[in-house]
């Protein structure tokens, strides 16, 4: 590396190098002799020199009539450097105290009507792990994006090679939706499990890469994208316990629903369900 470079690398700028150089050269000189030993342009010299003088490394003298410019010995270099080093170590508490990186904000992004919600499925196509967990109330994922955009999702995602591993909420099953036929279920790159029928969760929830997406029942019309590694870790392992109770659709009877449900519906969310 030349000197240049290494004067450079300490904190001066190429022109800077340059005329400092010039000036250690040839000892007390003219401005035009500067300009002829550094190859810079007159003007740039002046402003070069001007800099250099307030990094106490040119001074101005005179000898007669003529002004003479006389570069500082190299040792003020290290001089330099030394104050700027005990100026960060005066100031560094208080940079610490301002840097806001050891407090990382999560990302909330909100969204409401049946287009926002699109484009909340849309975004779970982004996930680069070309993995996604799901929890999903089907009957409500069907009232709030419609029946055609959720076909067409399931189609994009397994273009794709996004695999989904979902939790279906059995107590919102929909007897005739096409994608419950469990000879679908391979092919489109899922793997699924039912919930007991007590189970009643009207929010769905795809958790993918550090996003967690909230999408939430069609009478509230609003969900949300929060982008966070720790609570996606958190919604993870809750998706893996409700996956770890759920079970496959070989051991599922649906026929012998505990009545009980039905029940513990109110009035409002039987007019939700019509």
């Amino acid at each position: 590396m030349s000197l240049e470079q290494d004067l450079k690398s300490i904190g001066l700028e190429e022109k800077e190098a340059k005329v400092y150089l010039a000036a250690l050269e040839l000892g007390p000189t003219s401005i035009q002799n500067l300009t002829e030993k550094s190859g810079i342009k007159r003007s740039t010299v002046y402003e070069m020199i001007k800099n250099l003088e307030k990094k106490g490394l040119v001074s101005e003298t005179s000898k007669g009539k003529r002004r003479l410019m006389v570069a500082s010995e190299p040792e003020r270099l290290k001089q330099s450097i030394t104050a700027k080093e005990r100026l960060l170590k005066e100031i560094l508490p208080e940079l610490k105290s301002l840097n806001n990186i050891g407090n990382v904000k999560p990302i909330i992004r909100y969204y409401e009507g049946k287009e926002g919600l699109r484009q909340i499925y849309k975004d779970t196509l982004t996930t680069k792990n070309k993995l996604t967990l799901w929890i999903s109330p089907i009957q409500s994922m069907l009232e709030t994006i419609g029946e055609d955009f959720l076909n067409s999702y399931v189609e994009e995602r397994t273009s794709l090679g996004i695999w989904v591993n979902s939790v279906y909420i059995t107590s919102q099953r929909v007897e005739d939706y096409k994608y419950l036929n469990p000879t679908t279920f391979e092919k489109t790159l899922r793997r699924i499990r039912f919930t007991s029928p007590d189970i009643n969760i009207k929010n769905a929830m795809c958790i993918y890469g550090n996003k967690v997406a909230i999408i939430s029942s069609r009478k509230e019309g609003f969900g949300f994208v929060m982008e966070s590694a720790d609570y996606a870790e958190t919604m993870r392992v809750f998706h893996n316990l409700l996956w770890n109770i759920s079970k496959p659709w070989g051991d599922m009877n649906f026929d012998n629903k505990a009545k009980s449900v039905e029940n513990k519906e109110t009035e409002i969310e039987d007019d939700y369900w019509k």
